[in-house]
């Protein structure tokens, strides 16, 4: 699979709510660096909790292919536009809960991924402007 069909498929099992799809683009032992996380997730177990928690906080999420995936057979890049309600309980990282805002919010990630040797991403870094999401959601000022 090339890994623009990997973004593909990725998207689509996230935005069909499939986490055992969405997990399945990632290898066993994947390592995820994301903004809102002081440390990385890993494994697919935690990424498919982090998945679930999203899902419970955000019922309209919705992911879409931003832009061109830029991609060799080691390495792929792309913008996911991200859409979503806050219409449940935030879970955060420190074990604390966000009550539901209500607020719509939206925004940009760059998406870096590097290959494993059978095409599944053995590492992910997102890049977001976590500032700006926690203005969106009423936060802070």
């Amino acid at each position: 699979m090339s890994p623009e069909q990997r973004v593909n498929q990725a998207i689509a099992a996230f935005n069909q709510r499939d986490a055992a799809g969405y997990t399945a683009q990632f290898a066993e032992t994947a390592v995820l660096h994301d903004p809102f996380y002081p440390e990385p997730i890993e494994g697919r177990e935690a990424l498919a909790a982090v998945i679930g928690g999203i899902w419970g906080s955000f019922s309209d999420v919705h992911w879409e292919l931003g832009g061109p995936v830029v991609a060799n057979d080691k390495r792929a890049a792309f913008p996911v536009a991200i859409r979503m309600t806050h219409d449940g309980p935030m879970p955060m990282p420190d074990g604390s809960v966000i009550d539901p805002t209500g607020e719509k919010i939206s925004f940009t990630s760059g998406v870096f991924w590097t290959l494993d040797n059978n095409g599944l991403v053995a590492d992910e870094r997102s890049y977001f402007d976590a500032t700006a999401i926690a203005m969106q959601l009423g936060l802070i000022g």
